[in-house]
């Protein structure tokens, strides 16, 4: 689901992208998330905010959880994401034509659009490292939307890195155990940049274990920093809610309180609803 941004621009070899790393194992990593609940609620609220038509686009759609729903309600959905090992694996259970589950950044989307809306999940914009790459990320979602088409992002929020990137959390799923160690104090600041290391270990026959490591970078975007970049980039806010236990969406986003805030963006030209219902 998450769509990583490789360095560039530094002069050094690129560093493995971590996504094609695990991707062998993600779903196994995210099998305790509700999607199928949590793209009904992101789908509600985005009807509620003006989405009027069918045609979306999933920007950092890893191994295809995040756009499936969406595919099962009728939509008609393409989908990318930065992991070439991650695409091959949502090709493959969606069953969709190759052309429309490919390989892009966010920060460079290839010359498709006229989309109704576009969902960056999974904290994606949080891999975004450099300060423009937001902005440049935004340009390219609202290029890409119709004029009032809805785009919804979702960004982890301070209280996520001052606590699950503060901690070593060890869990199983099936086959695998995970380990995360967090490397962020929990004094991080707004801003600053986050970093945490995952090892999987998935049995291979009755005795042996392939270890298999992922080291991870993120960003915060401060909300205000989030909302004047939708701004800059023709994207007006609609919504903005709290995520909270099971993909819950509540009113009153909060930073402190919330693991991530939802954001829904309305690309400037199309009219508002006359109404909207708060989840």
């Amino acid at each position: 689901m998450i769509a990583s941004a490789p360095r560039s621009g530094t002069g050094e070899a690129p560093c493995p992208d971590p996504f094609d790393t695990l991707a062998p194992v993600y779903d196994r990593l995210t099998a305790g998330w509700p999607y199928d609940c949590w793209l009904a609620r992101i789908e509600r609220l985005a009807i509620e905010h003006g989405l009027t038509g069918r045609r979306v686009l999933d920007v950092g759609c890893g191994t295809g959880s995040s756009f499936l729903p969406l595919l099962d309600r009728g939509y008609e959905v393409s989908a990318c994401d930065a992991s070439e090992a991650m695409v091959e694996i949502a090709r493959a259970k969606a069953g969709e034509p190759g052309e429309r589950i490919f390989r892009a950044d966010v920060r460079s989307l290839p010359d498709i659009g006229g989309f109704d809306l576009v969902t960056c999940l999974g904290a994606t914009l949080n891999h975004l490292l450099y300060e423009h790459d937001l902005g440049t990320a935004l340009e390219e979602i609202a290029r890409v939307l119709r004029p009032g088409g809805i785009a919804v992002l979702d960004l982890n929020t301070l209280r996520t890195y001052r606590t699950t990137f503060a901690s070593t959390l060890v869990s199983e799923s099936g086959d695998a155990y995970f380990c995360w160690r967090g490397e962020c104090a929990p004094s991080f600041e707004p801003h600053e940049m986050a970093a945490a290391s995952l090892d999987a270990f998935v049995a291979e026959g009755r005795e042996s274990w392939r270890r298999l490591v992922a080291h991870l970078e993120q960003r915060h975007h401060p909300r205000d920093e989030v909302e004047s970049a939708c701004l800059d980039a023709g994207l007006e806010i609609a919504g903005v809610y709290g995520q909270v236990h099971a993909g819950r969406l509540v009113p009153r986003a909060d930073e402190l309180a919330h693991d991530r805030l939802v954001y829904f963006a309305r690309r400037a030209g199309g009219s508002a609803p006359a109404g909207v219902i708060q989840l």
